[in-house]
């Protein structure tokens, strides 16, 4: 397939797990440049070696921390650099505590707002600064299905920050519509990634009778950042093998 044909994009969270799968396809499916951001650089690093060894994209990696707006106009400085231009955004980084209520507290409220919903706005709105100008672009959002059902074993913060990205999509959209720029988001369910390691989820009662892979949200992600999906915009697709439906 050559969905990605000559774009250019950058991925936030890239180093691993479900935005490095989208890397991957991203890259195998036609992308020119691809500039990885994540706050592990030395993984990232890894992981824009692998696929570039793998593909004939260019990939490269840089450090951006998304709580931290100086960060974020440092990664995009460096994607303009690197690449010329900026076709696609997703929003992949973000964090998820499985903290009780008595557990959390207003600095854990803040760190996951200030990464998940804060970091996904900062980040589109440099994306804007670029696409605009072009009269194109396709940002697509990591929320969750949190975001839907108030989460499952996520801290109350968590639910909050991706019912925020769900939102902000649609609000998003609506600014980007004029000028030919595309806003989604995905809403995995409990998806097989470090993440979730080490919690209590299962399959239990999710009627495809299983957990979700890093593939099936990569799929969704590189749909909706196609040109296939160029008469979608501020939709939030439910990615739950039937867990949730809308």
């Amino acid at each position: 397939m050559s969905q990605f044909d000559g774009r250019t994009i950058v991925i936030t969270g890239g180093a691993d797990g479900i935005s490095k799968r989208t890397a991957q396809l991203m890259a195998e499916r036609g992308a020119a440049a691809i500039v990885i951001g994540d706050i592990n650089a030395d993984l990232a690093a890894q992981t824009a070696a692998e696929i570039t060894a793998a593909t004939s994209c260019a990939v490269t990696a840089t450090r951006v921390d998304v709580s931290d707006p100086e960060s974020i106009a440092a990664l995009f400085t460096t994607a303009i650099e690197r690449m010329g231009r900026l076709d696609v955004l997703v929003n992949g980084a973000g964090i998820m505590r499985t903290s009780t209520i008595e557990q959390s507290d207003a600095a854990a409220w803040d760190l996951t707002c200030d990464i998940n919903l804060r970091g996904t706005f900062l980040c589109a709105r440099e994306a804007f600064t670029l696409m605009k100008p072009r009269g194109y672009g396709r940002i697509v959002n990591v929320a969750s299905v949190a975001a839907r059902i108030g989460g499952i074993a996520s801290g109350v913060e968590y639910a909050a920050s991706k019912g925020g990205v769900v939102a902000a999509t649609k609000s998003l959209a609506k600014l980007g519509g004029p000028f030919a720029i595309t806003v989604n988001a995905v809403a995995p369910s409990v998806i097989r990634t470090k993440m979730t390691e080490g919690t209590a989820y299962s399959a239990a009662g999710i009627p495809l009778g299983r957990l979700g892979e890093v593939e099936d949200v990569a799929y969704a992600i590189a749909f909706l950042a196609s040109d296939e999906a160029a008469y979608i915009t501020g939709t939030t697709l439910d990615v739950n093998g039937g867990s949730y439906m809308n």
